[in-house]
């Protein structure tokens, strides 16, 4: 009887090892896990946050690759006259006078590509930028909706003058970007320009966008 209690003794000991140890070993693996997933410097702890990689070059160059960015075009239309045959009896007899009517179309924007890093100052989530001045990028007539309205020839004139019209559209070529800035297309282009700008720039992150002259 002596042995028996001994055995029952022993093993009832030996299960009660068992079930500390792996209690034990449970609190260790859990607690290894928790820390696992926290970052450590030195004695503190701290929440991990992702580090911000967006630069002013790389900003930069993002504006860059957009390269001259035409944000606004304006249709636009006017009226021209030349004439040709000097003066006074001259041009009553032998001139020329033709009447051009012109529609064109004028784009204008920023050109981006001369962009340098001490055009765009980040601090923080704020990105200040100086563009370029806005211009005019391009100018052209429609050829379907331009072309001579009239012409009249003096009674000695028996050869129409066609330097004369090509006079006249280059005048109304004149006269249709003339027009544009007349309607404030450069500064549309100006806001067009900080608008495409800032919605770019906001997809890499910044939360506030300033443009400074």
């Amino acid at each position: 009887m002596g042995r028996k209690g001994g055995g029952f003794r022993s093993t009832l000991v030996m299960a009660l090892l068992i079930v500390v140890l792996s209690v034990a070993l449970g609190v260790g693996i859990s607690r290894f896990d928790f820390m696992a997933r926290i970052p450590v410097v030195g004695p503190f702890l701290f929440e991990e946050q992702p580090a911000r990689t967006t630069t002013s070059p790389v900003v930069v160059e993002g504006i860059r690759d957009l390269n001259q960015l035409a944000t606004v075009r304006l249709t636009e239309s006017v009226l021209i006259t030349r004439e040709s045959g000097g003066t006074g009896f001259e041009r009553i007899f032998s001139g020329e006078r033709v009447l051009l009517v012109a529609v064109g179309e004028v784009e204008a924007g920023v050109d981006l590509a001369n962009m340098g890093e001490e055009d765009v100052q980040i601090d923080g989530d704020r990105v200040t930028i100086r563009l370029p001045e806005p211009e005019i990028l391009s100018t052209s007539l429609d050829e379907d909706e331009t072309g001579v309205y009239d012409r009249d020839f003096g009674p000695l004139n028996f050869r129409p003058d066609d330097e004369l019209v090509e006079e006249a559209r280059d005048e109304a070529v004149e006269g249709v970007e003339e027009a544009a800035r007349e309607n404030d297309i450069l500064d549309s282009a100006r806001r067009n320009a900080e608008d495409s700008i800032r919605a770019f720039v906001t997809t890499l992150g910044f939360e506030e966008v300033e443009f400074v002259s």
